[in-house]
Formats: structure tokens, C-alpha cells, sequence
């Protein structure tokens, strides 16, 4: 009987705690993270997914996907017997605690916004960075340490005074495990141990749970910390020339860094976005502002599949907002669920005959882009050399379109490298619409 073969997979928390898996070779992605739900006790862990660290950054993988796709040849291979490192990360922000149901996924996004809180580059809000301090020692620490001062002149008949305060020297933290580097060299060590130390006693009788939800809650105030970031170039082959895209709450944010220092160069909301496409390593958001000018921004990442996860991403993370919406902002009164639109279009007339559409499929001309009035695509015949038009599809979210690969179901926006001939020329795109 032949043995069947397993890989051990680790995955890291946000906490830092590790968890050892023990897969099949053939196990995707979200199969690791059913059973890191189970170990950590939590019916689920929606907001949050699995990534690699790859290309020098941390990359969603698509669940749906064997992990053979994410880890090369060395997963495939039988002598091997290292273990697989993956990361449990937050995939996707929320404006409201009461989307995170449970407590122990609360203390895991907690500690991944605790682990961004000293990376922020947010100079403008000091006070805040007192106020996580205070919180963040009041839910790891508890409360502040009750202490008996006396003048020791028992002749006087003087009564000892309970004070209730932390340790008098206060260095009972250090300032590197809660404030940025950049706030340490402004303030000094002297300033932030006395400040901080004096709201962390403020907060006395806090149980760690509110504490936590107080350290989200105001986490949350921050530009920096609540967001996703990837590196692009503006030039396919200046590594120098980089910019940040910003996944947030709200949309994307595209920064340069300039003598250390983060400029603002595109800030749009998830309506002001019209299309995202990846064509091999370029990447291109087409928005439109608020006065109907349309702009194109085009990068480059390090990869066709930096690309498709980072396009993938995008539409999850669009999706999750909409679907959360209500939630997030009780007060708007805007309609939770409304529908919009997602179009994936592949240019098919270099492939040839290696490319068999199905049946179902409507065909339209090269480079058009789908109407949003009509409800259904019209068919148009091949054209006079008999190549395939491209293909576009109106779905929802829930709806991916398909196309048939050599007889097999393969989603456009899977994995170029399970088609290695389609890896370099395909080109999607995410067309998306609806109100923020």
C-alpha cells in the first residue's frame, strides 16, 4: 500500500504563538485554516487569512488553491520533511469591535494592530499614542500596583497614605514596546514612562477585555495602522522608484517615501475606482474623482502572481465592506448588500485555438468594456481571421466567471502558474461599482 505523503506546516499568530499542522500533499489552503479555527477555539476567523512572505512582503493566498502553488517544488518533492511557515494575518479592517464576535479573535487582531501601532509614522497625534500606551499596559499588565507611603515618623503619629499609582520610578515598561521609534527620539524615554505610567493609573479597574476593545477602538484613529500595505514600482525596471499602495477602510492610498518621510500621492474611496488590472507584473487602477476625470495609475509588482493575489485581495476586501457595511456604520442608513459588479477579461486572440470557450459564453469585440445597463452580453461572431474576441462577464460576487482550460474548470483570476503558457499574457481586470 503506498504511504500517503504529509507536509508540516507552522503557522504563525499575530500573537506570535505558532501552531503545528500536519497536511496532505494535496491539502489547500483553506483546510489549514479550518484547522488552525479549531485549535484556537473560534467558530471563525473571517477577517482574517493566511499568508507567505514572498517577493519581501506578506501575500494572501487564495484558500481554494493547493499549497503546492505557494511553495514550489520542495512541497512537491518526497524526501522532503522541512516544515512549511505560514502567517495568520488580518485580511481585512473593520471601523466597528462588534464585527469581531469573539474575544479570541479580538486579542488577535489586537495584537496585530499592536504590532503596526510602532511602525506608524502618524506625527501628528502624540496624545494617542499615549492613550494606546495606557490601554495597551492596562490589558497586559492589569491594574496599576497599589503601594504604602510613610513619612517613618511613628513619634508624630502620622498614618501611612495607601496611593495608588504604579511603581514610583515608573520603568516598569519599556518605552520600544509601545511607542514608535520616531516618538522616543521626539520625547525621550523620561517624558513617555512618566506620562503614560500616569493614564495607564487612570484606567484602574479596566478589565483586559474592554481594554482590548479600547485599544481597537482607538487604533482605529490612526491613518497607518488599519491598512494593508504593498510595495510597487513606478518603473518595470527601477527597483529604486518604489510607491506604497495602502488597502484601507475606505479605499486606496498611494504614498511615496521621501527622505524617510511618507507623501501622499493618490487617495481614492472604492467608489471613486473604476477598474484594477494585472497584465503579468503591470498593475493599473483607473479612477474617476468626484469632478468626472478619469486617471490611470500604472505600476509594476515583482511577480504575475504578486499581481493576481494582490488583485485578489483587493476584490475581497471591496467585497467585505459592502457586505459589512450596515454594521460599520449604523447611522448612515445605506442599504446593506447592494449589488455590484465584477468583470474579468482575458485577450484570447494570441492564444489561438489552446483556449476552447465554453458554450455559455458571450463574446464581445476586443477591448470593450461591458455596459451596465444591460443585464445579458450579446454574442458577436469570430472575426474574419477566426481568432476569439474577448471575453467579458457580468456576475456577482458570489458568481465567478469561468472559462474551460484544455477541458478543465479554471477561474481566470486561479493561479497563472497551474497554466504556465497563460502566466505572462493574462490580463484581468476587476470592474467594480457601488456606493461607499
Amino acid at each position: 500500500m503506498r504511504k500517503r505523503q504529509v507536509r508540516r506546516v507552522c503557522v504563525v499568530l499575530s500573537n506570535k504563538q505558532r501552531l503545528d499542522c500536519i497536511v496532505r500533499v494535496s491539502s489547500i489552503g483553506r483546510q489549514v485554516l479550518d484547522h488552525v479555527t479549531l485549535m484556537c477555539g473560534v467558530r471563525s476567523l473571517q477577517i482574517f487569512g493566511l499568508a507567505i512572505f514572498l517577493e519581501h512582503e506578506y501575500l494572501f493566498v487564495d484558500l481554494d488553491q493547493n499549497l503546492g502553488t505557494y511553495f514550489g517544488k520542495e512541497w512537491r518533492r518526497t524526501s522532503t520533511k522541512g516544515t512549511f511557515l505560514l502567517f495568520l494575518r488580518v485580511q481585512h479592517y473593520v471601523e466597528s469591535v462588534e464585527l469581531i464576535k469573539d474575544s479570541t479573535s479580538q486579542e488577535l487582531y489586537y495584537s496585530d494592530l499592536r504590532r503596526k501601532m510602532l511602525d506608524s509614522l502618524c506625527d501628528q497625534q502624540e496624545l494617542l499614542f499615549l492613550q494606546l500606551a495606557a490601554a495597551a499596559l492596562q490589558a497586559e499588565m492589569g491594574d496599576a500596583e497599589e503601594q504604602i507611603l510613610g513619612d517613618g515618623d511613628e513619634q508624630n503619629g502620622k498614618e501611612n497614605t495607601i496611593v495608588s499609582e504604579k511603581k514610583q520610578n515608573q520603568n516598569y515598561f519599556l518605552p520600544e514596546d509601545y511607542f514608535p521609534s520616531w516618538l522616543i527620539r521626539h520625547r525621550g524615554r523620561d517624558f513617555l514612562l512618566r506620562h503614560a505610567g500616569a493614564l495607564h493609573a487612570t484606567l484602574r479597574g479596566l478589565a483586559r477585555p474592554r481594554a482590548i476593545r479600547r485599544f481597537i477602538e482607538d487604533a482605529s484613529a490612526l491613518q497607518d495602522v488599519p491598512v494593508t500595505v504593498y510595495t510597487l514600482r513606478q518603473d518595470k525596471r527601477d527597483v529604486r522608484g518604489c510607491v506604497h499602495l495602502a488597502v484601507t477602510l475606505k479605499g486606496l492610498c498611494v504614498h511615496q517615501e521621501v527622505e524617510g518621510k511618507l507623501h501622499l500621492l493618490y487617495d481614492c474611496t472604492w467608489k471613486e475606482i473604476h477598474s484594477l488590472t494585472f497584465r503579468g507584473k503591470r498593475f493599473e487602477v483607473q479612477t474617476g474623482g468626484r469632478l468626472g476625470v478619469v486617471s490611470l495609475m500604472v505600476y509594476y509588482t515583482a511577480s504575475p502572481c504578486h499581481s493576481r493575489l494582490l488583485l485578489r485581495h483587493l476584490q475581497q476586501t471591496h467585497r467585505f465592506q459592502l457586505d459589512n457595511r450596515g454594521t460599520q456604520r449604523p447611522d448612515t442608513g445605506a442599504r446593506v448588500g447592494q449589488l455590484y459588479r465584477e468583470a474579468s477579461i482575458c485577450d484570447l486572440a494570441w492564444l489561438g485555438e489552446r483556449l476552447r470557450c465554453a458554450s455559455s459564453s458571450s463574446l464581445t469585440t476586443h477591448n470593450s468594456v461591458y455596459n451596465s445597463d444591460h443585464t445579458t452580453p450579446k454574442p458577436s461572431p469570430r472575426d474574419r481571421a477566426g481568432r476569439h474576441p474577448v471575453i467579458e462577464v457580468e456576475m456577482s460576487v458570489d458568481d465567478p466567471p469561468e472559462i474551460l482550460v484544455d477541458g478543465d474548470r479554471e477561474l481566470l483570476v486561479d493561479d497563472p502558474t497551474q497554466v504556465p503558457w497563460l502566466a505572462d499574457g493574462l490580463c484581468v481586470s476587476w470592474v467594480c461599482s457601488g456606493h461607499q
